[in-house]
Formats: structure tokens, C-alpha cells, sequence
């Protein structure tokens, strides 16, 4: 929909109804902190099919006071209904994203120093009427996504990865360190992260999406020659206690960490977006996006998540040491020039990401068949269809028999059934 003068003229994409002029001017208005006035405005969907599951991200652009200025915004709407809107509302996204992107990531921007960017400038965010956040345009800027249908982020994409990461911990470190108050801000308002531990592991949509995808992983890898029947066996005796044995293992406080930070907490390759040199071949520069299931506590389950989920098969496990070892070093360089004492050391780092492997195996069989399957316009990929009977299995057969998929998984599992993670 495009606004000229006041009269709405229609485009290509019905634009929801809460997507409007005035959430538009209020936006700009709370970041100028004076009156706009709206000339136009154009907008439409800014994610493919699958890309996106929790919210709804339009892109915007909007020439305002007189046509004397312009900017391109991004708006991210979480809607209260079906399976989506209840997800929202026992994981807490909404307040903690808006609450990070408001006043947490400023201040981490501070601590760190370097002009360094965790997130992209947050100009609004409100509730009503639909669940709203208004962000500047990372596109405009020249950032952009990597295809998630191509296997995987390779060794210099993930190089820059472990140190956005590695900065974005250290960053969160200084936070902690600075009073009692930021941490117990931390520890408290970003509690958990996948799972509210309030809620059952029986009860969780989410954890029953991804028992299903166990299932499905058991039933579609029993004819795969290559795979191990070990690793199946061990997968068929996790069936009965998969969901608990979850909700435990992304409990972000655990006995014995050696040492805690603020994990993004869903760094995949959609949650992410990198710039380019002039070539537009070389990676320059890396920004977050989606800070929904933030959590404070281990940093391994941030380690895990990544390593196991974002980078191409022939870079997963053999630079996974190397990755590793460049987190440290700029982990130990960010905190030793802030005065940061008892700085991690690299074992530190290795007994943090080995000690959550397990939710490296959940990784591997639940949520990387989703990340890497391929792009279709026949069927429905949003977060509902995954929960209704005949469609959710529809979904899961496309990804569990996706070529991407069955490449990368193979050698993750049998990795890890060597070092006795499959039990």
C-alpha cells in the first residue's frame, strides 16, 4: 500500500491493517523529538516464505515534511494469534527484544568502544495495537543475507562471526561487571531463552515441534546407507525423554560455568547480515538481527548453536578449533583493554562448548533441516503450519529429505556419536 497526500492507492501486497501512517509518523517523531508530517509512504514484505517465523518484517519507505527528507525503515510485527501469538507470550519476545534494542545494545555499543554495532538503530517500539517494533533499514545500508539454501556460511563469513560474537559477550561481560545491578538486570530479565521453565516441557509447542522432528529424522534416516545404525539406535532411545532432556540442556545458568555472559541466543544465517567490500565478493562487516530469545548465562550455548548451525559442511568440524580460537582472542582482547580481571582463557571457551554439545545433537537433527530447506512457493511456511496435522508433515518430509540437509547432518552425527554425545 502506498500513501500519497492521505489516499491510500494499492500495490502488489495487501499491507495489514496495523501497519500505518501513523505508526509511521509516531516512529519518526520518537526519534526526532519533534511534529512530523507524512507525505508518502511505500511498504511491503521485506522476508521470503521461511525466513522468518515468529514475526511479520516489512520493509518501508517514507518521504516526510514536505518532501524534504526520506528514510527507509523496517517494521517488525508480532501478531497475537493462533500458535505464534502464544509462543510470543510464554517466551517474552516482545519485551525483551524491544528492551534490548531500546536501552541494552546502546549501552553495550558504549562499553566496548571501536563504533562498534550489535543491532540496527531501534526508532519505535510499541504494543499496540499489534505487538510492533520500527528499526532502520539494514538493506539501505548496504547489509544484506546470505541464501540459507546453500549449505552454509564459509571459513571468512564465520571468522567474522565468532568475533561479532566474541566482541558482543565481552561486551556483556563489562555490563555484568560495572554493579550487582546490571547483573542481576541480566540474570533476571533475560532468564531463558528456548524454553520458559515455567511452562512443562510436556506442554511446549515448541517442544513438540521439534519431538516431531526426531520422529521424522528416525523414520527418513533408517534408509540412508551411509549413516551409522549406532547413531539411530542411541536417537530411538532418546524418543521417550527428547523434550526433557531440551528443556534441561538450554538452562542458561549451569553449575559450574566458567565464566557468563548475554547470549544473542538464535544466531543462524538468517539472524544476520553481512556487507561487502567493492568486489561485493569480499565480507566486510557483520550485524545482528532478532534478539527474541536472548539469555544470560553460559556462553557455550551461544558457541553451540552457531557452530553447529551456521557454517557449510566442509567448515563445521574441521575449523571448528580454529573458530573457536579466534572467539578467544578477541574476547580476551576486547575485555583486557576495558580492565576486564580474570579474563577466560581459551580451555575456559572449549569446556563451555563442549559441556552443552548435547544441544549440539538438538541442533543437528531439529533445527538444521529447517535452516536449510529449500525454497518453495507450493507450500505454507509459517510458524502455524508447522502445528496443523496433515500440513506440519508435509513440511517435515520436504526437509528431511532435503540433499542440503542429509549432507551436512551425516558427518555432524557420527562426530558426535564417536565422542558419546548420541545417548
Amino acid at each position: 500500500m502506498s500513501t500519497t497526500a492521505g489516499a491510500p492507492k494499492q500495490q502488489q501486497h495487501q499491507l495489514p491493517s496495523y501497519l500505518t501512517e501513523s505508526l509511521i509518523q509516531r516512529s519518526l517523531e520518537h526519534d526526532l523529538q519533534r511534529p512530523v508530517t507524512i507525505d508518502r509512504f511505500t511498504a511491503g514484505p521485506a522476508t521470503a516464505a521461511g525466513d522468518n517465523y515468529l514475526s511479520d518484517v516489512f520493509w518501508i519507505r517514507v518521504e516526510y515534511d514536505g518532501g524534504a527528507s526520506e528514510k527507509r525503515l523496517l517494521a517488525k510485527c508480532m501478531p497475537d494469534i493462533g500458535d505464534r501469538g502464544a509462543t510470543l507470550d510464554v517466551l517474552d519476545a516482545f519485551r525483551k527484544e524491544s528492551e534490548t534494542f531500546q536501552h541494552l545494545l546502546p549501552e553495550l555499543t558504549r562499553l566496548v568502544g571501536g563504533g562498534e554495532q550489535f543491532g540496527a538503530k531501534c526508532y519505535y517500539a510499541t504494543s499496540e495495537p499489534v505487538r510492533t517494533i520500527v528499526f532502520e533499514d539494514l538493506k539501505a545500508l548496504g547489509f544484506r543475507m546470505c541464501d540459507r539454501t546453500k549449505g552454509g556460511l564459509d571459513y571468512d563469513h564465520m571468522t567474522l562471526v565468532m568475533r561479532k560474537i566474541a566482541r558482543f559477550h565481552a561486551a556483556s561481560m563489562l555490563y555484568a561487571k560495572q554493579s550487582a545491578e546490571h547483573q542481576r538486570r541480566l540474570a533476571s530479565r533475560y532468564a531463558y531463552g528456548l524454553h520458559n521453565p515455567r511452562e512443562q516441557p510436556e506442554d511446549s509447542r515448541i517442544l513438540q515441534a521439534l519431538q516431531k522432528g526426531l520422529e521424522k529424522f528416525i523414520s527418513v534416516a533408517g534408509g540412508w546407507p551411509e549413516l551409522d545404525g549406532g547413531v539411530l539406535r542411541q536417537l530411538e532411545g532418546l524418543l521417550p525423554v527428547f523434550k526433557e532432556r531440551i528443556a534441561g540442556c538450554v538452562k542458561p545458568r549451569q553449575p559450574g560455568a566458567r565464566y557468563e555472559v548475554l547470549n544473542h541466543g538464535d544466531l543462524w544465517s538468517n539472524n544476520m547480515m553481512f556487507r561487502y567490500g567493492p568486489d561485493d565478493k569480499t565480507v566486510e562487516e557483520i550485524i545482528f538481527v532478532d534478539y527474541q530469545i536472548s539469555n544470560y548465562g553460559s556462553p557455550g550455548l551461544d558457541l553451540v548453536y552457531t557452530l553447529y548451525n551456521c557454517p557449510h559442511r566442509d567448515v563445521r568440524i574441521a575449523r571448528r578449533a580454529e573458530l573457536l580460537q579466534e572467539y578467544h582472542r578477541v574476547l580476551a582482547d576486547a575485555l583486557r583493554k576495558n580492565g576486564y580481571d580474570r579474563v577466560p582463557t581459551l580451555d575456559d571457551v572449549r569446556e563451555e562448548f563442549t559441556r552443552n554439545e548435547f544441544f549440539g545433537l538438538v541442533c543437528a537433527i531439529t533445527f538444521l533441516p529447517i535452516m536449510t530447506m529449500e525454497r518453495t512457493k507450493d507450500l505454507d511456511l509459517s510458524f502455524d503450519a508447522f502445528f496443523k496435522e496433515g500440513h506440519g508433515e508435509i513440511l517435515r518430509d520436504r526437509q528431511y529429505n532435503g540433499a542440503v540437509f542429509r549432507q551436512a547432518v551425516v558427518p555432524i552425527l557420527h562426530d558426535l556419536h564417536a565422542r558419546g554425545y548420541v545417548r
